[in-house]
């Protein structure tokens, strides 16, 4: 008998998830059919971090960001892998959404749950949030009902639904009222002020999302949003503090997959470790970026030993379009000649960051450049306080000064790029992180994604948003040709057998194939490097 995963019983699997030792849980053993909402909030958010934080991000998002490289298969050389998605699907609705589903349907009419309730749908929204940006439109309204055949919302209808409803949300918490315990809010410890400056914060962002001119998304839509929000700025993230991140564990059943993977595992695994991106390298090391320092770890051998060396995603390949001075430095070489993965985020316990304060900075130096923040002037200051936050959150204060001053960074200035062009540019010499005069865009784009690594979704929507930062296509390709960045993941197979009439209404909104090069509604259209062809 054919069912979707929105009809699958849910107790099993919540009650079946890795979350023994990730820290202990308030459960009724005489009533398991009524889950206690601690451990479900857990589960959610242990199961999101899994997702967005594991294979997800090691195979997808990797290559998909170019902040560090994943080296070789299906999505990382910008194809697809049936079965992969299938799995990603499924984890997005069953593992991560449908925990806090069940908090909302099971105590939505008990008075004494009414935060807790809020605060699950706050964090389907998030959920939510990163499914639109993944795949498009898809189920929401009617989602996880146990229903066989599940209608798919638009896009654009999504992000409209979240706007509202985050709005509700973030003023429907009682700051006197009933919270999660702190063992089991995983994110902020059971502080209601910071889940409240969490919505208001998503909600900038997904704002920030479909901020771009039509057909590109819906301008007059995002400004007013924002207008709403900068009214009652004091419950937005702000400060370190605020930022909505969680924790690994330290046993086998809770740690990192990235430690599983590249550390525990690194011997099975050592052909194919994920490791610094190049475009992560010449974005940071000719600006004295110290961040470098936390993100990647100076090689250990190879040609470009004790040097930050990043791998390009197409493994050295686009030799034909380089010119004749230029040598191929990545010929022969293994994953052990690249640097490896900063300490802080191949630990057991690391962490996962949903939304930073550096990026709700950044995000109102945007609106502020827009003229919706305050003035335009503010972006200035605004920009700085994103750059002091990122520095803060890696423990890099007292060198934040000194970056803040060189040019291209400082606001306002040109790179100073004279005599040294090629440190600014990938190895083919045709992508740079070159900033002009004036180009205060680029500049807080840029700063917006040196603060997010590790954190794919949000990385690779800012760049199919924006558009202004330059990567190397994917030239390692099964084909023989070259791909750029993929705008969205296909939906998935398992869709098309299980609730096909559905899933084939959501292909046709997307106006065009149901493939990886389809534009999404908030997103720009690709931009053409001008040294390719094509």
């Amino acid at each position: 008998m054919k069912k979707t995963i929105f009809s699958i019983l849910t107790v099993a699997v919540l009650l079946g998830a890795c979350t023994r030792n990730f820290d202990d849980i308030n459960t009724n053993p005489n009533n398991p059919t009524r889950v206690e909402p601690d451990f479900l909030l857990t589960n959610a958010i242990f199961q999101a971090m899994n997702l967005y934080g594991g294979e997800m991000n090691r195979v997808v998002f990797f290559n998909y960001t170019h902040h560090y490289s994943g080296f070789q298969g299906e999505f990382q050389r910008y194809t697809y892998s049936v079965a992969s998605n299938n799995t990603y699907w499924r984890n997005t609705y069953i593992n991560c959404m449908q925990p806090v589903k069940q908090i909302e349907l099971t105590y939505k009419d008990d008075p004494s749950y009414h935060n807790r309730v809020a605060i699950a749908r706050i964090w389907q929204a998030y959920l939510l949030s990163n499914t639109v940006a993944i795949w498009g439109g898809v189920p929401m309204t009617q989602a996880l009902n146990g229903e066989p055949s599940v209608p798919y919302d638009k896009e654009q209808d999504i992000y409209y639904a979240l706007l509202d409803e985050l709005k509700s949300l973030a003023a429907d918490i009682d700051l006197n009222g009933d919270k999660f315990t702190a063992s089991a809010d995983k994110i902020y410890g059971g502080d209601l002020l910071k889940w409240k400056k969490f919505a208001n914060t998503l909600r900038l962002r997904l704002a920030m999302r479909i901020s771009n001119d039509a057909p590109n998304g819906d301008p007059e839509k995002a400004r007013a949003v924002v207008a709403e929000i900068y009214a009652d700025q004091q419950n937005t993230i702000g400060q370190t503090a605020e930022t909505a991140a969680a924790k690994w564990g330290t046993t086998s059943d809770t740690w990192s997959p990235l430690y599983d993977r590249a550390v525990y595992n690194y011997t099975a695994n050592k052909a194919s470790i994920p490791v610094l991106n190049e475009s992560l390298v010449y974005h940071t090391v000719p600006y004295h970026d110290p961040r470098i320092t936390v993100y990647a770890k100076p090689a250990a051998q190879g040609p470009r030993i004790g040097e930050y060396f990043g791998q390009n995603i197409s493994y050295g390949g686009g030799s034909s379009y380089a010119s004749g001075q230029q040598v191929n430095p990545h010929t022969g070489l293994k994953q052990d000649d690249y640097s490896q993965i900063g300490e802080r985020f191949t630990r057991p316990d690391a962490e996962y960051v949903f939304l930073s304060s550096a990026e709700a900075y950044f995000l109102k130096a945007e609106a502020a450049l827009k003229g919706w923040w305050g003035t335009v002037t503010d972006a200035e200051a605004l920009y700085y306080q994103g750059i002091d936050a990122s520095f803060a959150h890696y423990g890099l204060t007292a060198q934040a000064s000194a970056y803040k001053n060189e040019p291209g960074i400082k606001w306002g200035t040109e790179t100073d790029s004279t005599g040294r062009s090629e440190q600014f540019m990938d190895w083919l010499g045709i992508c740079s992180s070159y900033i002009p005069a004036n180009d205060h865009f680029k500049q807080i784009i840029m700063q917006h994604w040196l603060a997010i690594p590790m954190q794919g979704v949000d990385a690779w929507t800012l760049i199919r948003r924006t558009r202004v930062l330059e990567f190397q296509p994917q030239f390692a390709t099964y084909d023989g040709d070259y791909k750029y960045v993929p705008q969205r993941i296909l939906y998935p197979g398992e869709e098309y057998q299980t609730n096909p009439q559905e899933v084939q209404k959501a292909a046709a909104w997307l106006g065009g194939s149901d493939d990886l090069f389809t534009k999404l509604w908030f997103a720009l259209p690709q931009v053409k490097n001008p040294y390719l062809p094509y």
